[in-house]
């Protein structure tokens, strides 16, 4: 490493912790009940978070998830089960929006995030607690 490089060291560990500081906690909410059994939730993407970033569902079954891209670049969502096999993943254009269904067979944590360039590392990611 070069003498003058050492010095942008602490400039790019302050703007690390500030980004980190952006993505806030997020809110919590109970995915609606649907008529045909299932649950159905709608998930606001936009600039590097997911929300509600947290979502419960009382019992594993049937999940319609609408995810609604309000930023003006292309994001991602991408959903694992507890076990971090990959389930869904779609990506949605700037202002579009998208409808997935995915059957949440097990309880547990299932996590969502965007796949693009450090939009994960910056925030856009979440969970979806199934009967705990």
């Amino acid at each position: 490493m070069r003498p003058n490089s050492k010095k942008f060291v602490p400039i790019i560990l302050f703007v690390l912790v500030v980004l980190a500081g952006c993505a806030g906690k997020g809110k919590i909410e109970t995915a609606s009940p649907m008529g045909s059994g299932g649950s159905m939730i709608s998930i606001e993407a936009s600039n590097h978070k997911f929300s509600p970033r947290e979502i419960r569902l009382e019992k594993p079954g049937l999940l319609a998830v609408e995810i609604r891209n309000v930023s003006g670049s292309q994001h991602n969502f991408t959903l694992k089960d507890p076990r971090g096999k990959v389930l869904k993943t779609v990506d949605i254009r700037p202002a579009g929006s998208v409808i997935i269904n995915v059957e949440l067979s097990d309880p547990g944590v299932y996590r969502f995030y965007c796949n693009k360039t450090f939009h994960t590392f910056l925030g856009m990611k979440g969970r979806i607690i199934v009967g705990r």
